[in-house]
């Protein structure tokens, strides 16, 4: 699933999604960061803590974590509490592979990723470095 969620966009792919949408390109201006996501999103909050935007199918939050320099090993561990704290973990994803996943190339950036469920729901968890500034992280 993690895969797929990331096909024909910068950093976030929507093809999960039931119904046929458009994506457009939407910049998190505080840390210059630019994603596709559908076009009919609504932003609830865009400052230096939280990029939050939603609309009928999806929700999405990206929060910043900065000066970790995170391993691989370390970023294992990060996204497993974090995931933990929503109770959305599972093992394993829906293809059967062990969580979480290695995410090798997101359009430059690099990390792990776990599939689960939140509230009845499916969710993905992310943690992304920035390559061109390690010490910065991103949980999507």
């Amino acid at each position: 699933m993690i895969l797929k969620f990331f096909q024909s966009i910068l950093l976030l792919a929507f093809s999960f999604l039931a119904s046929a949408q458009s994506l457009q390109t939407w910049t998190w201006k505080y840390y210059k960061m630019q994603f596709k996501a559908p076009d009919n999103m609504v932003i609830q909050k865009s400052d230096a803590t939280v990029y939050q935007a939603s609309n009928n199918s999806i929700t999405m939050d990206i929060y910043p974590l900065t000066g970790q320099n995170l391993t691989y090993d370390g970023m294992k561990n990060a996204i497993i509490k974090w995931a933990d704290k929503s109770n959305s973990y599972n093992t394993y994803n829906g293809s059967g592979e062990k969580q979480p996943i290695y995410l090798e190339n997101i359009n430059g950036y690099w990390g792990c990723a776990i599939d689960g469920t939140k509230q009845g729901f499916s969710a993905s968890a992310l943690l992304l470095v920035d390559p061109d500034h390690p010490d910065m992280n991103f949980y999507v």
